[in-house]
């Protein structure tokens, strides 16, 4: 496994060239991804135990676990640690996720913005963008859920009620990338360590 800025790239073997690092088995976003545990594949950290983290990964096929063994406390720390900072740093670089889809048999643009929230336009032809339908920050976010399928459900409390967003394919990665933005801005402003 190795990270980048905005990925995590799985290899069957350590690539020792060039071009075996440009190979990758498997590329994941660090943004649709998310650290699901840490530490003992027992459960408590007995002597001798193997050390453990899991990853889950939202992809339009739904989600995508695995489950990587360590050697050391360090390296657990570290490639956990490595997981956390690199999906709130791609968050900060990324800044912005966009998806056409379909509102009330209206096809529309749902884009979350890392500082800004929802944003749900018209979707247009014209590259200058469609009219804004709805915007609301995160702070306004009531209640998000998904089908497991294609529809994502958000409720903002206001006068239109829950949304139901069918996103064409899985709704997954965006519900992880939704998770991804709001740890990062938690953990930005102190509140999740």
């Amino acid at each position: 496994m190795a990270l980048t800025e905005k990925d995590i790239l799985l290899f069957q073997a350590v690539p020792w060239s060039r071009e075996s690092w440009s190979t990758p088995l498997l590329t994941h976003p660090l943004l649709a991804t998310r650290l699901v545990h840490s530490g003992s594949a027992r459960g408590s950290p007995a002597q001798g135990s193997d050390l453990v983290f899991a990853t889950r990964t939202g992809t339009g096929r739904g989600i995508e676990s695995h489950t990587f063994r360590v050697e050391t406390h360090w390296d657990l720390s570290s490639w956990t640690r490595a997981l956390v900072q690199g999906a709130h740093a791609a968050a900060e670089l990324i800044k912005e996720v966009s998806i056409g889809c379909t509102l009330s048999r209206q096809d529309v643009r749902l884009t979350l913005h890392y500082e800004k929230g929802f944003t749900v336009t018209m979707e247009q032809v014209d590259p200058a963008g469609g009219a804004v339908l709805f915007r609301y920050p995160y702070e306004k976010l009531r209640m998000s859920a998904d089908d497991g399928k294609r529809n994502l459900y958000l409720d903002f409390g206001g006068p239109e009620g829950e949304m139901v967003f069918d996103l064409h394919s899985g709704p997954k990665p965006v519900v992880f990338v939704l998770h991804s933005f709001l740890s990062a801005k938690l953990t930005r402003m102190g509140l999740l360590t």
